[in-house]
């Protein structure tokens, strides 16, 4: 594929949103209180995680996009060892109960005329609800039944987004109930990518950290796609994507430049 052909589309994003927190350190002795090792912490980075993470994605790739996400705070802290880039811990405030559902009157304000698409980035953690979610692709559909949805869920019946492309790995698909007339591309890591049964290899490289690299394939298939791109090149495209994501430690957001490092 041309990537050079890679257009800007305006995009609705809506999804759950989180702060990822990396905290660098070592450890080098016991705790004399308990038998567990003392981390010294040295440094930290804040970077947006989740639906926020995809939002950044879609805008290194040269789209516009509005966010519609959760208000409540969710955060994921990490703690690294500096010299081996090893995840000793994670720590994850704020989703111990469902967030806050997205209101409804910033759903009946949505113009779907004003987008090229919208992007669903749901991690189940309360802010899109059955109910919601219904109302959300039944305005939307209503404004144009070819309306393209993407959609990348973490919920076990996949049935409601029905009429979607939805964007799953291997272990929620395996766990997922799922229908034989949904649209759905499966990721499988270094494997590649699976869709109506036809499978898409994709770069084997050496990884940092897989966190985050969901997102980027889904940032990339939206925006080759939404190009003019047919299915499987998006999913070529998205493939290189996500494997270049995965070289970096933490969340990384791909972006136009990057498109010029990786081999098409």
């Amino acid at each position: 594929m041309d990537t050079q052909q890679l257009k800007s589309s305006k995009i609705l994003l809506i999804g759950d949103g989180c702060l990822d927190v990396y905290c660098f350190g070592s450890c080098n002795r016991i705790s004399p209180e308990a038998p567990v090792p003392v981390f010294s912490m040295l440094r930290t980075e804040e970077k947006d995680g989740m639906a926020l993470n995809v939002a950044n994605n879609l805008k290194g790739l040269g789209n516009v996009v509005d966010v519609l996400t959760n208000r409540q705070q969710i955060i994921k802290k990490r703690f690294i060892d500096t010299k081996t880039n090893q995840h000793l811990l994670r720590v994850d405030v704020g989703d111990a109960s469902p967030v806050d559902e997205i209101s409804w009157e910033d759903i009946y304000d949505i113009d779907f005329s004003k987008y090229d698409c919208l992007v669903i980035s749901d991690y189940n953690k309360g802010f899109l609800t059955d109910g919601s979610l219904r109302v959300i692709l039944g305005k939307a559909f209503q404004h144009d039944r070819n309306y393209r949805v993407y959609v990348d869920s973490k919920r076990k019946d996949l049935s409601i987004f029905k009429g979607c492309i939805i964007k799953v790995n291997k272990q929620e698909y395996e766990s997922a109930k799922v229908f034989s007339d949904l649209d759905i591309i499966v990721t499988l890591g270094e494997e590649g990518a699976m869709y109506k049964g036809d499978m898409y290899e994709t770069d084997r490289v050496e990884m940092f950290d897989v966190c985050g690299a969901g997102d980027t394939f889904l940032s990339a298939l939206v925006t080759a796609s939404l190009s003019g791109f047919t299915i499987g090149e998006s999913i070529k495209f998205a493939n290189k994507c996500a494997s270049h994501s995965v070289k970096h430690l933490g969340v990384y957001d791909i972006k136009l430049e990057d498109i010029n490092e990786i081999r098409f």
